[in-house]
């Protein structure tokens, strides 16, 4: 009944989730299409492997923020079909390419297409959300989560029965969440020009302010984390099948297991932060994974390395949606802006490490590379201890 209830009061929200599955689903399957890219020869080492997710990633840094202003001018809700049908079309055909550059070239695009749907979906999100934020942001970002889990266990079936031509798969999710979207196109474009006649007016008669200082604050936070996980998932099969000496095809779905621990992770994070504060529970979780992370570069016993990672996981992906949320009080005249920057500019940042952290692979081991994911989120710890506090409708610091 809980649920029903939940569902009756942020059912665009649900909606909207399955699009950021449909989105998300194309960048969670790009680790394990180029992991085995990797392993039947068509990428020479770790740092192509690197070099191309860093492709999708600094496009996506550059163009999310754009979108996202975009989004925030004029209400732009057709941009998450757009956003999911391109993202689809930078990978449905790159298991079928060997030239570098051209797969460099279609990644990118990619980028462009998870860069056109985050700002636009997320500021939607926000507005469905009303008196539940952390819970209907939670939902919304629970979404990316099952679609980066999905992506490796969804490549890897259709693998084992097409090879690398099991690309092609990825654009059907997307196809069906765009057909369901351009249905509600109308209904959303509404309800996104109410929310901004009701900013205007607020801002007016309010006088809201938006916090730049917390901001810079918050993504540094957020460059830390992202550079952190984003290399962890691009080198974690590898690093099973080389270190720890486990199977290719297991290896490959350890992203999957890491991505649906995070899921539940997120949708229980929304929850908690409505409840105890959103920057109490960022600085909390963001703590609590660090010790796990220690464990996990510490053991050579491969079970005992992935339940690390799950409790390292749960306790990081906690943080996802009020992050978000806390993005949008800072910058609380520009919804669209603030998803771009907490959801795609400081999470970009990841994909322009990784490929130095390959190159630190290549030279030294994977070993070496996840040592530095540990300190990375200590780093991330204790930056979070200077963001300002965002509790329900109040901002101080």
């Amino acid at each position: 009944m809980a649920f029903l209830q939940d569902y009756k009061e942020l059912k665009e929200n649900y909606f909207i989730m399955g699009g950021h599955l449909a989105d998300d689903l194309c960048q969670g399957a790009l680790p394990a299409i180029l992991s085995f890219m990797y392993l039947e020869g068509k990428l020479d080492s770790y740092a192509d492997v690197a070099f191309l997710i860093m492709a999708t990633t600094m496009v996506n840094a550059v163009a999310q923020p754009l979108t996202g202003l975009l989004a925030d001018r004029r209400p732009r809700p057709f941009f998450m079909c757009a956003g999911m049908l391109i993202a689809a079309l930078g990978i449905m055909f790159i298991g079928f390419i060997d030239n570098f550059a051209l797969l460099f070239a279609l990644v990118a695009l990619n980028g462009v297409g998870v860069a056109t749907f985050h700002p636009a979906a997320g500021k939607l999100a926000n507005i469905f959300a009303k008196n539940h934020l952390g819970k209907g942001m939670s939902i919304f970002s629970v979404g990316g989560n099952i679609g980066y889990a999905l992506g490796p266990l969804y490549f890897t079936a259709g693998y084992m029965f097409f090879g690398l031509k099991a690309t092609l798969l990825i654009c059907l999710p997307a196809l069906f969440m765009a057909f369901f979207f351009i249905r509600k196109n109308r209904m959303y474009r509404e309800m996104s020009e109410a929310s901004l006649r009701q900013a205007k007016a607020q801002k007016e008669t309010e006088g809201l302010k938006e916090n730049y200082k917390g901001t810079l604050i918050l993504l540094a936070l957020v460059f830390a984390r992202s550079a952190a996980m984003f290399s962890l998932t691009a080198f974690l099969p590898l690093y099973f099948v080389d270190v720890l000496h486990k199977p290719e095809e297991g290896a490959a779905l350890t992203n999957s297991a890491i991505a649906i621990c995070g899921a539940a992770a997120t949708l229980i994070g929304g929850s908690f932060s409505d409840r105890f504060g959103f920057t109490q529970l960022v600085r909390l979780t963001s703590f609590a994974a660090v010790p796990f992370a220690l464990i996990f570069v510490l053991t050579d016993n491969a079970p005992l390395a992935l339940g690390a990672l799950m409790l390292c996981s749960f306790a990081y992906y906690m943080a996802m949606s009020p992050i978000v949320i806390i993005g949008q009080r800072f910058l609380c005249l520009h919804l669209g802006m603030a998803t771009g920057l907490t959801v795609g500019l400081g999470i970009s940042f990841g994909g322009i490490i990784a490929p130095v952290l390959g190159t630190v692979g290549d030279h030294y081991g994977l070993l070496t590379t996840m040592q530095i994911v540990a300190g990375l989120l200590a780093l991330s710890a204790l930056i979070s201890l200077f963001v300002p506090k965002v509790n329900g409708r109040n901002i101080k610091g």
